[in-house]
């Protein structure tokens, strides 16, 4: 077995305090810390940056649902795995590497300072360590994923900074942006290869429409939060708090609800919607309309 699929070397280095801390850093690239992530980055820092990062990230993640569910790369064998939170999840290509390099190489990329880059790399080096290191990913799965998110990285940051594209989306309008990006979504969706305990994420392609629409009703401008630094922060972390509550209730109410499989897709690929829709453009009008009394 090569060095690319043999981790049978791990359990050497590992060590009580080495578990806690590449399983702490390990959650960094799980769903939860990313959506709240995004969420908290949207109010308080750059929005424009941070709807990118978002658009970048769930982008790169559907790829790597796709790519995981048409290769079926199994993961390393159970007897090495330290982390429990892979479910039925394939191997190929590693979606913790992969998203690392879009989100921290993104915002890296915008904050253009090299302390950026160098955290950017830093970050990325433990969260690929940490899939190794708790059993859960061979190396091939970790290189896939480097390769694979920095390739969606440069094609999206050509694809913001290209003229004739940036022209293309003024010529067609919001509305047809949208309409394109739903044609793209349901394209996806139908043919996504499922199959038992791999089914298409609907949720989280529907959020994709929900941050294009909500950036497009704000006419791209920033969150402007009213009040000093330590005001914002706080601000930002009550609508983070409300984004996490919204998450909960838009995932969760689809399956307590009794709907025909048939319609179970559009509804969960609308509560997707919703979710983005309210966390990104009703709470900055609700900051607003409270800010001004």
């Amino acid at each position: 077995m090569s060095i690319m699929n043999d981790i049978s070397w791990v359990p050497a280095l590992r060590t009580p305090f080495l578990n806690e801390f590449f399983d702490a850093v390990t959650l960094v690239g799980y769903p939860l810390f990313l959506i709240l992530f995004l969420a908290f980055g949207y109010f308080f820092f750059r929005s424009k940056s941070f709807y990118h990062a978002a658009i970048l990230l769930i982008g790169a993640g559907l790829l790597n649902s796709l790519l995981k569910d048409i290769y079926q790369d199994p993961r390393p064998a159970a007897e090495f795995a330290l982390d429990s939170r892979t479910g039925h999840s394939y191997g190929w290509p590693s979606g913790h590497a992969q998203i690392a390099v879009v989100l921290w190489g993104f915002l890296a990329y915008e904050i253009r300072q090299k302390w950026a880059s160098l955290a950017a790399v830093i970050i990325i080096a433990l969260i690929c360590a940490s899939r190794v290191y708790l059993g859960v990913h061979d190396v091939g799965d970790v290189l896939g994923g480097l390769v694979i998110g920095t390739a969606c990285l440069v094609f999206y940051i050509w694809a913001i900074n290209h003229q004739g594209l940036r022209a293309l989306a003024a010529q067609i309008g919001d509305r047809g942006v949208l309409l394109a990006l739903l044609a793209v979504h349901i394209i996806y969706l139908m043919f996504y290869p499922s199959h038992a305990h791999h089914e298409a994420p609907v949720w989280f392609v529907g959020t994709m429409l929900g941050w294009v629409a909500a950036r497009s009703l704000m006419r791209q401008q920033e969150v402007d939060l009213p009040g000093p630094i330590a005001v914002q922060f706080l601000i930002a972390s009550a609508a983070t708090a409300i984004a996490f509550a919204l998450m909960l209730a838009t995932t969760r109410l689809p399956a307590s609800m009794a709907i025909n499989e048939q319609i179970a897709m559009p509804v969960n690929y609308a509560f997707g919607v919703i979710y983005v829709f309210l966390q990104s453009w009703g709470m900055p009008r609700l900051i607003g309309f409270f800010s001004r009394r």
